[in-house]
């Protein structure tokens, strides 16, 4: 669960979010990139890239969307960090792309639909090099499913880069002040933006974690169990949110619904966990 925690996002379809200038790739590219990616070093054998049991050693993971967010890209090379931000600038020229985002820049020549290479200048070689090769793990989702305004989806995401909005039970908050500024709680994300999977998940945060491991008996309220939910579709209705979900983890699962009600003091309600959550905004800084 903390290795997960840490990695980690209208009626009708809503229109594509606004993109920065900077983004001057075709649509048709933007949907070439949209996905989950996995790399090596281009010396490294790619037979296994997208192993869930055995992928090779040193892999960085890449994750593009487009189409509701405008361009987000998320990197994770493991020992070497994460970087995750808005695209700011997207352009294509003899064949590679460069994408900005997070204050670094990729460069990236499509090979076929499945393949493309991250490249560098070479001095010496006078040329382009290949310096890495990635691999289409998974495609971009159906974001149709998720039908949903871009006010709605900044509202509700987690994975948006930003605000990074995140909801707190109520009961756990702080009493006054900054209600957020608490350590040892339960937490509920919307993961709503892409590019592969939507997911609702209640976890509880590291210091409660650790406080439940541990032998002292916590004075809190009944807490609810640590959960993840895949999404199979959300509208919205009226004042609320209505989402469909199974369990993430078992496909045969029975479908749920439940609403997600918007109250005026900026909480929202969960009828059906009989649970109010608290907004809450940069949650990677938290973590």
């Amino acid at each position: 669960m903390r290795a997960l925690l840490a990695a980690a996002f209208a009626l009708t379809l809503a229109p594509t979010a606004a993109q920065a200038d900077g983004i001057q790739i075709s649509a048709e590219r933007q949907s070439y990139l949209e996905g989950v990616w996995k790399g090596v070093s281009a010396d490294t054998s790619a037979d296994k890239l997208c192993s869930l049991t055995a992928p090779p050693r040193g892999a960085t993971t890449l994750s593009i969307e487009f189409l509701r967010s405008g361009g987000v890209g998320f990197a994770d090379a493991g020992s070497e960090g994460v970087t995750r931000g808005r695209i700011v600038e997207a352009t294509e020229e003899n064949g590679v792309v460069s994408l900005t985002f997070g204050n670094e820049v990729w460069r990236l020549r499509p090979e076929n639909d499945t393949v493309m290479s991250r490249v560098r200048s070479s001095a010496s070689a006078g040329a382009e090099v290949d310096s890495m090769v990635f691999k289409r793990c998974k495609k971009a989702a159906d974001r149709s499913a998720i039908a949903l305004s871009p006010e709605s989806l900044s509202f509700l995401a987690a994975d948006l880069p930003g605000d990074e909005a995140f909801f707190m039970d109520e009961r756990l908050a702080a009493k006054d002040g900054d209600r957020c500024a608490v350590k040892e709680t339960q937490y509920l994300f919307f993961v709503l933006i892409g590019p592969s999977e939507f997911r609702v998940s209640r976890w509880n945060s590291f210091a409660l974690s650790d406080k439940l491991d541990s032998k002292e008996k916590p004075k809190l309220p009944e807490l609810d169990p640590v959960a993840n939910w895949r999404i199979e579709s959300v509208r919205a209705e009226k004042a609320k949110y209505v989402f469909r979900m199974r369990d993430y983890d078992d496909e045969k699962a029975l479908p749920e619904s439940i609403s997600v009600v918007v109250k005026s003091n900026g909480t929202i309600e969960i009828p059906q966990w009989r649970r109010t959550y608290l907004r809450c905004t940069k949650f990677q800084s938290r973590s």
